[in-house]
């Protein structure tokens, strides 16, 4: 565990109060278990990988940014030591996650709730995939429906987040309204609703979706605000996104939204085709926020107090507590 005001970071403990801009959820390589080891030829070889990688938070640091959610859990091919390589070569803190996607393997399935409580507590205690790198947030991740599996997963997450204090960040469909599904399942655990981050909730159409998650405690993940130029995202354009984000902050509720892209240095889910598209549609990258969001949020009116509570201190205590 990380002392009172910390967030375990892949290079170790932070304080708080120096996570700075903060992105809550971020992909230096989003694949499947091993494949990274495994075929190196696919992306070009570990060396150019790590280099894009550099490259492109060097610029995103340049831009402001401090620190980087990056939510790949072991199903979608976490790799550790790139990750630590990546914080180092480029100054950006970097968060590392437990938990898991969509995509468990045979072994994950025939797992119980509680060896899933223990997995996830242990990557949070001890340390991530063999390393002593502890992961600092628990993602779970549901889509059209809540299978059983999935809401196992969401159990143990809880209950692993009752045991070490971290935080949960969710992967969701905003069009069947999926974070309600996920709030229900981790209300029965008792979760603290303000360390819960509902993702994709920009995703919306409906700005009642996203103000019912918020009067029941949840933060929104508004981390996909470059893929409103994709239509496989849905109809909400990113100017769409963008005048969500004004109306919810004019009510109030910029204290409760942190922004991201959810656009992988090396998307190695999606094929190269799709990552040439989102490439093209974001030449940005993770800089899109800075470069693109925060400005057009200005000239929506939105206020530099309400620029910095969901970029700093929504981030930080969801992250932190407090």
């Amino acid at each position: 565990m990380t002392t009172t005001g910390d967030v375990q970071t892949v290079l170790g403990p932070v304080a708080a109060d120096q996570l700075g801009f903060t992105l809550s959820h971020e992909h230096i390589v989003c694949g499947s278990p091993g494949v990274v080891r495994a075929w190196p030829a696919l992306y070009g070889g570990r060396e150019a990988l790590l280099d894009r990688a550099r490259a492109i938070l060097v610029r995103v640091r340049e831009d402001g940014v401090r620190t980087t959610v990056d939510a790949t859990t072991f199903d979608l091919g976490r790799e550790v030591d790139l990750l630590v390589e990546a914080s180092r070569a480029s100054g950006v803190h970097i968060v590392a996650a437990s938990g898991m996607w969509l995509a468990p393997s045979p072994a994950i399935q025939v797992r119980t709730t509680q060896q899933l409580t223990d997995w996830f507590t242990a990557d949070v205690e001890v340390g991530l995939d063999g390393t002593d790198v502890r992961a600092g947030i628990i993602k779970v991740a549901s889509e059209t429906e809540l299978t059983p599996m999935e809401e196992r997963i969401l159990e143990a997450a809880a209950r692993s987040h009752a045991a070490t204090g971290v935080p949960i960040l969710t992967h969701s469909l905003a069009r069947v309204r999926m974070g309600e599904q996920q709030a229900a399942v981790l209300e029965r655990f008792g979760v603290d609703r303000g360390r819960v981050v509902i993702g994709h909730t920009d995703d919306a159409t409906d700005i009642d979706y996203p103000l019912a998650l918020l009067d029941r405690g949840y933060l929104l993940g508004f981390d996909r605000l470059p893929n409103g130029r994709l239509p496989e995202y849905g109809t909400q354009t990113v100017e769409a996104r963008m005048d969500m984000l004004a109306a919810l902050a004019a009510r109030g509720y910029a204290d409760r939204i942190v922004l991201s892209h959810d656009d992988p240095i090396w998307a190695g889910v999606l094929s190269d085709e799709d990552q040439r598209r989102h490439i093209e549609s974001n030449p940005d990258v993770i800089s899109f926020i800075p470069r693109t969001i925060l400005p057009g949020l200005r000239e929506r009116g939105v206020s530099e107090d309400d620029i910095e509570a969901m970029t700093v201190r929504a981030p930080r205590r969801w992250l932190a507590g407090g």
